[in-house]
């Protein structure tokens, strides 16, 4: 029997797996309900209803709802996303009110061990924080992570935290986000499982630790959503083909002996089946060193997605691409 852990997901209509899993948890990437006060200025996601069942063939053990696109619809999309969650009897994580929290942390049981999971939100991804009054990711911080930590020492078996960070397209962390990682483990945490960037981003080893810094979107369909609501219509629609990069994932596994490992698989159509490939290895040791290759690592997305779409580049294509700007 194995735990699998999923990254980014968006149930638009059901899917087919094409590999056999056991008890699993995922990045709820979306609220499940359309109906609601849009988040301005920003793009806007949502699925009306459930189609966990009809994909996974049962129930996760926990969602993450920590991240920046499951309150775009505001507290009432949030409050049906809760009730349809809790009357399938699924726990969830990340996101609420200080009240309670964000309901961090949840316990989960799998082969008879104890496993305590929590999840944040970088302010880099742009998320909407909750606070006393209204709902919201959790704020992630290394000093509110070490709180929730101290709540999990001596009940649970295995401690492991899930950061909505990095930065979009770009296949590797940020030198702060790999140091909070360290400083994460260092303070008891035992496995870091990441998401956001849309791509699979590097791992590594840390004092015999697991760290996955980005393992990409299990499940997101091409976007043609609305954008940039301004308080009384959107102004825009985001349209976007999911391409290789963004259809790819890894998959964290733990055994009942809480060992862990991986693997990958592909989104093709309907049907997620596993697929070997390579896999992003670098790793910044230095501020300076990460935003040299953030530098490279954009002119070569801009050089990709023109080669995907061809188009006689205007003056402001080229001064992007010569004074590339995080």
């Amino acid at each position: 029997m194995k735990l699998s852990f999923f990254g980014d997901t968006v149930l638009d209509k059901p899917y087919h797996l094409d590999f056999n899993i056991d008890k699993f948890v995922f990045n709820l990437e979306t609220p499940l309900s359309c109906e609601g006060t849009p988040a301005r200025h920003k793009v806007n996601i949502c699925q009306e209803g459930s189609h966990i069942v009809d994909t996974f063939k049962g129930l996760p053990l926990a969602v993450s709802l920590a991240n920046n696109h499951v309150m775009d619809y505001g507290e009432e999309a949030f409050a049906k996303t809760k009730m349809l969650l809790e009357e399938q009897e699924i726990p969830y994580f990340g996101a609420g009110v200080e009240g309670d929290n964000f309901n961090n942390p949840v316990i989960i049981e799998f082969a008879d061990k104890k496993i305590g999971l929590v999840g944040y939100s970088c302010p880099t991804t742009t998320p909407t924080f909750g606070d006393a009054e209204q709902s919201g990711s959790a704020y992630l911080s290394v000093e509110n992570v070490l709180e929730d930590m101290e709540k999990l020492k001596g009940a649970v078996d295995l401690i492991i935290v899930q950061p909505h960070w990095g930065i979009q397209e770009i296949p590797f962390p940020t030198f702060k986000d790999r140091n909070i990682a360290h400083e994460l483990i260092d303070a008891g945490a035992d496995l870091i499982v990441g998401h956001h960037a849309h791509v699979i981003q590097s791992r590594e080893i840390y004092k015999g630790k697991h760290i996955f810094y980005g393992i990409g979107n299990f499940i997101f369909p091409d976007l043609a959503v609305p954008r940039n609501h301004n308080g009384v219509e959107f102004t825009s629609m985001r349209y976007k083909t999911q391409e290789i990069e963004h259809r790819r994932s890894m998959v964290v596994t733990l055994d009942e002996d809480l060992n862990v490992d991986f693997f990958t698989v592909e989104l093709n159509g309907d049907s997620v089946k596993e697929n070997s490939f390579k896999l992003p290895t670098w790793l910044p040791d230095s501020e300076k060193s990460f935003q040299k290759k953030l530098t490279l690592e954009k002119r070569l997305i801009m050089l990709k997605n023109f080669t995907r779409n061809p188009k006689l580049p205007t003056l402001a294509h080229l001064k992007r691409f010569l004074k590339v700007k995080r």
